[in-house]
């Protein structure tokens, strides 16, 4: 059996709700597009009918050989050739009945309010009949795509009705255009937004390659199903510490302050890249050059892990960028890319992220009211007290500091290093050397050789005594002290913990002179459920926060020589050089 192409297709936009009525002519001036041209007329647009957006079919004509909703996946249709169902030969996509004598249609509701500048028309495996198309009359062949443009974009829409005389099959149907984001909000609400999500009015405006997967898939709600809907580019022999990698494009939504970044590698588990990092810009242009000089590095070159999500504060959290671009090295596949922060319009004169200040009063650029404990205040030298957020704990992000040590419930998620095996008879898995038991002193005279103490630390609760943001109501906490041990690692897992406990994990890395480097201080938020961690030595940290409603016992594992100045070194901080900060 033979499936058929449809002799003709018509599509009419529909405004806000499905129409019923039959779709007349094309937009005028609708042209059609060659299939070499998609990345330079289509690239930097939103698949907006895609099943991936939220796209869906809300009723059909007919559909008794194959569904319609074949047509917003995501995935090329592919050949079925020699498979049956009950009604006949399968077919990836929308097939109805035969001998129709008006013409078979179907309403698509578009994954976002859009308007719709052009589409693709996929034939795909139907193979029947040559047809002409109505956008406007033109030659359709079997088995391959059409890309048409319109001569303007469609008004915002909801409901796309796809109609075809007198009835057949189409593989794929895909109507490209920009999102109309929602509105912002009347009086801001201090939350932060993913300014790169397509919802929200991101687009993906260019990418070094796309070779299995767009970089558009990037920015689409959700943690998706496959590696089929992210991006990942081909093999690039010989470029793994070289330098070189592949890099895409992101406009945000609109101008923004961006404070952290999650990248998503779900899925990609022998595929994922080396390594990551992140740069802003504040540009006119759609997509600023690869060379261009105002680029800012805001994450360094990080190493990446398989089948997971890795959270990152981000460098530069005062600057306003309109565009950020993700390099990977050498190559690989990433899910999703989440950038957030808050929106430049909403806060011109916002301050509150500006650089961390140096240690001993050394003076802040920013002159503006700070949030301390949940109320507006100043210190008596202006000074604005930043805040940093608190992301959630990963092995890649924490790995400047010490070590995460988990296990891995999906174990292809595990980093690379960490050997797993199976113990205990069969009744167990081990993961291996998840953090390091290090003691570096060299021995001079008078210093004890020590020993490795294991004991338990008992953690009040401090959800009492953590202050509040007025704006956003979350969690702040003071950094008053930090403390390291120059020679020893020091780890903690927590003893029990439901998996709503959480622990503040607050670290800092050491500068020139030894002192903290508050440019580098990072908070964290940890599962007591599920998640102990290992500081290196001489890394600079607060004790931890235990934020549950009861008291909560850390195993604890330190090198100590009985010498308060050599176990442990202190650092207290004056009023107006404390960094407040925020639960995420």
């Amino acid at each position: 059996m033979t499936a058929h192409t449809p002799s003709s297709i018509l599509s009419k936009l529909v405004n806000g709700t499905p129409s019923s009525s039959t779709a007349s002519a094309a937009p005028s001036g609708a042209r059609r597009v060659p299939l070499d041209e998609f990345d330079s007329v289509f690239g930097s647009l939103i698949e907006l009918s895609s099943d991936a957006l939220g796209g869906s079919i809300v009723d059909t004509s007919d559909e008794f050989f194959c569904t319609a909703d074949n047509l917003l996946k995501v995935p090329p249709s592919v050949s079925m050739k020699g498979q049956f169902g009950p009604n006949g030969a399968l077919f990836d996509g929308w097939e109805s009945r035969r001998h129709n004598p008006t013409y078979d249609w179907t309403i698509i509701k578009l994954g976002a309010l859009g308007e719709v500048v052009g589409c693709d028309i996929d034939t795909g495996h139907f193979a029947g009949n040559d047809g002409t198309t109505l956008l406007p009359s033109t030659p359709l062949g079997p088995a391959q795509r059409h890309l048409f443009l319109f001569a303007q974009s469609s008004a915002p829409i909801t409901h796309l009705k796809l109609s075809m005389e007198p009835d057949g099959g189409l593989g794929r149907f895909r109507a490209y255009g920009r999102v109309v984001p929602p509105p912002a909000p009347a009086h801001p609400t201090g939350e932060a937004v993913d300014l790169a999500h397509v919802l929200n009015g991101g687009t993906v405006t260019g990418e070094s390659d796309q070779h299995f997967g767009r970089g558009a898939n990037l920015i689409l709600p959700g943690r998706g199903k496959d590696m089929g809907d992210g991006w990942e580019t081909k093999r690039s022999r010989g470029r793994l510490g070289s330098g070189k990698g592949d890099w895409v494009v992101i406009k945000l939504a609109e101008p923004g302050y961006l404070e952290w970044a999650d990248i998503d590698t779900l899925h990609f588990v022998g595929n994922f890249p080396n390594a990551a990092e992140l740069f802003g810009i504040s540009s006119s242009e759609e997509c600023p050059s690869y060379g261009d000089a105002g680029w800012t590095q805001i994450l360094d070159n990080t190493k990446l892990g398989p089948h997971r999500q890795h959270f990152y504060q981000l460098a530069h959290p005062s600057k306003p960028w309109t565009h950020v671009r993700l390099d990977i090295h050498p190559d690989g596949g990433v899910k999703r890319l989440r950038l957030y922060g808050r929106p430049q319009s909403q806060y011109p004169d916002w301050s509150a992220l500006a650089p961390l200040p140096a240690p001993g009063g050394a003076s802040s650029s920013s002159t503006s009211a700070a949030l301390v404990n949940g109320t507006s205040s100043s210190s008596s030298s202006s000074k604005a007290v930043p805040k940093i957020p608190a992301v959630p704990l990963t092995p890649s992000a924490f790995a400047p500091y010490g070590s995460v040590i988990q296990s891995y419930p999906d174990e292809r998620s595990a980093p690379k290093e960490i050997k797993i095996k199976t113990v205990n008879f069969g009744t167990a898995r081990k993961f291996n050397h998840l953090a390091p038991v290090t003691f570096t002193h060299p021995g001079t005279a008078g210093v004890p050789q020590g020993e490795v103490n294991f004991c338990v630390f008992r953690s009040e609760a401090q959800d009492a005594t953590a202050g509040r943001d007025a704006v956003t109501g979350k969690r702040t906490w003071e950094v008053k002290v930090l403390e390291r041990h120059e020679w020893s690692s020091q780890a903690f897992v927590p003893m029990g913990g439901s998996n709503d406990d959480k622990y503040l994990v607050l670290v800092a890395l050491p500068g020139p002179d030894g002192q903290p480097s508050l440019s580098t201080l990072r908070a964290f938020m940890a599962s007591s459920a599920s998640q102990g961690i290992s500081y290196h030595p001489n890394v600079w940290h607060h004790p931890l926060i235990a934020l549950g409603k009861d008291k909560q016992d850390f195993a604890c594992v330190v090198h100590e020589t009985g010498v308060a100045d050599v176990d442990c070194e202190i650092k207290w901080f004056d009023e107006g050089t404390v960094a407040v900060v925020h639960e995420v």
